[in-house]
């Protein structure tokens, strides 16, 4: 069972590669590009071990996949995954060793968009193609995928644990009966998002190919681009509202558009999640705006750091708003203002909170998630009263509903893990040679799949010079982040492997 659905998924994967291959072939016809011999090659060695895997799993004997089977697949996936997309890369030339090509491609299929490139301009059209489409199947998740459009594969299997273990968050909500229909209403409007955005955006100054990259990496919440510049390299107010829009857009629960779509709008009115999602996005949009205005007003800030603030209000609001939306939908795209470094340490602190908050559960975004912070504040609040009124008991209550005794068990032991990881990473980061801020922000923004961190990995530079040691780490990081971090966890406990 395993080996087939290995197999099935490099399939899948040699079928992208096949894609791009086309893409590049373009190309070569009209600009003389020299990269599709890259993307045959590896679609070849790709799709032959996917063969042999599907093969394999067709002659064994049929066997149920356990719980703990699921959490391997899933997460040995996403490595097998990485180890032949880095290949077009190193072919190419495009990277001259293996740890910036795996880390590059991590940082695609998780949809961080983290980069170790410093000429993205100057790459053929396959390889940015293939950039962009690494993104878009990572970003809602290529088990899902299966679990759409080819559920044979992973019959016998326990298709929720699969499901949960890519698309994580507090709970699974089926959509449909089946969670092979649930999947398939996801990758549904995944696509029609998509498209939308592609066609918004190739109305603007983008050319087609430009627009449809972007498309797939802003609905992903990648944040890769066709230009080093990013999206400020349009110099254009119309894309910058429009990437606002569909990274906002990108952020929501997906399950909303569905009960949209059908009419459900009490269930969107309750939806707590959402509420707080778009409320923090106003807030930390006039946080931004009111400091940009007052910051002349202080003595915090040099003279550098002021010419690098907005002037006018207009700037300042759209500045404000795509920073706060590219962040807490995790999307990590830079503007036309796009140097948060620059703007001084009142700016870095909301930054940073941002980025470690992410979107909405059930989204492509990352982040530790809005449901899991609302629980989290719930039961503080929920402590405190009880305290005061001891004789009494509180239920937590989120968009109407109890939060059961184990879902809230696994929100506080979450957040332990998280802070524990946090630490060993900062201290590992800072024993590689990385400073103290720069370590701690770089994990932060990879387990939070965010992008760019802040000094030589910030907005204005990439992870290119930082340690080898360091990109590794950063690469599982990327993986524990996107995956999050029981599904990993589980892989390095003796229980899991104890047969029983």
């Amino acid at each position: 069972m395993k080996s087939k659905l290995f197999g099935v998924l490099l399939l899948i994967e040699t079928a992208a590669l096949l894609l791009t291959a086309a893409v590049a072939w373009h190309y070569q016809r009209v600009a003389g590009e020299t990269d599709m011999k890259c993307f045959l090659l590896t679609a070849g060695l790709t799709g032959a071990l996917g063969l042999l895997l599907y093969n394999i799993g067709n002659m064994a004997k049929r066997s149920t996949m356990q719980i703990r089977d699921t959490f391997m697949v899933v997460a040995l996936s996403w490595v097998l995954f990485s180890a032949f997309g880095m290949l077009p890369f190193l072919m190419y030339g495009t990277v001259d060793n293996v740890t910036d090509a795996f880390f590059e491609t991590m940082s695609g299929f998780s949809a961080t968009g983290a980069t170790v490139l410093n000429n993205i301009d100057v790459q053929p059209h396959g390889i940015l193609f293939w950039r962009s489409i690494m993104q878009w199947l990572g970003g809602l998740g290529v088990v899902v995928f299966t679990l759409a459009f080819i559920p044979s594969v992973a019959k016998g299997s326990k298709k929720m644990s699969l499901f949960a273990a890519e698309a994580p968050g507090l709970s699974v909500e089926k959509l449909a009966p089946t969670m092979g229909a649930t999947s398939r209403l996801l990758w549904i409007i995944y696509i029609v998002l998509t498209v939308l955005c592609a066609i918004c955006y190739a109305l603007g100054p983008m050319n087609r190919f430009d627009a449809v990259c972007h498309a797939m990496t802003t609905i992903a919440t990648g944040g890769f681009s066709t230009h080093q510049a990013s999206i400020g390299y349009f110099q254009s107010h119309y894309i910058e509202y429009v990437c606002i829009f569909f990274m906002l857009l990108s952020g929501i629960n997906f399950a909303m558009y569905h009960f949209l779509f059908n009419g459900r709008f009490d269930v969107i009115r309750r939806n707590e999640e959402l509420r707080w999602y778009l409320l923090t996005i106003l807030g930390f949009t006039l946080l931004f705006v009111g400091r940009f205005y007052f910051a002349p007003r202080f003595n915090v800030f040099t003279d550098e750091q002021l010419a690098s603030h907005p002037t006018m209000m207009g700037e300042r609001v759209r500045t404000s708003l795509f920073h706060v939306v590219a962040l807490l939908s995790s999307t990590g795209f830079q503007g036309s203002n796009f140097d948060y470094d620059m703007w001084g340490r009142l700016f870095l602190i909301p930054t940073v909170v941002l980025m470690i908050v992410g979107g909405c559960a059930g989204s492509t975004s990352g982040g530790i998630k809005m449901v899991r912070v609302i629980v989290l504040f719930k039961y503080v609040k929920k402590t405190i009263k009880e305290l005061i009124h001891s004789s009494s008991m509180y239920n937590i209550k989120v968009s109407g509903q109890n939060v059961d005794e184990l879902s809230l068990k696994r929100v506080l032991s979450f957040f332990s893990l998280f802070i524990i990881v946090f630490i060993v990473n900062v201290v590992v980061l800072t024993a590689t040679g990385m400073q103290l801020e720069e370590g701690a922000i770089s994990f932060l923004t990879c387990f939070s799949n965010y992008g760019p961190g802040s000094g030589i990995t910030g907005p204005s530079g990439n992870f290119a010079s930082i340690p080898l040691a360091a990109k590794w780490l950063l690469s599982f990081d990327m993986l524990v982040g996107r995956l999050e971090i029981f599904t990993i966890l589980l892989l390095f406990t003796r229980s899991f492997w104890r047969r029983k």
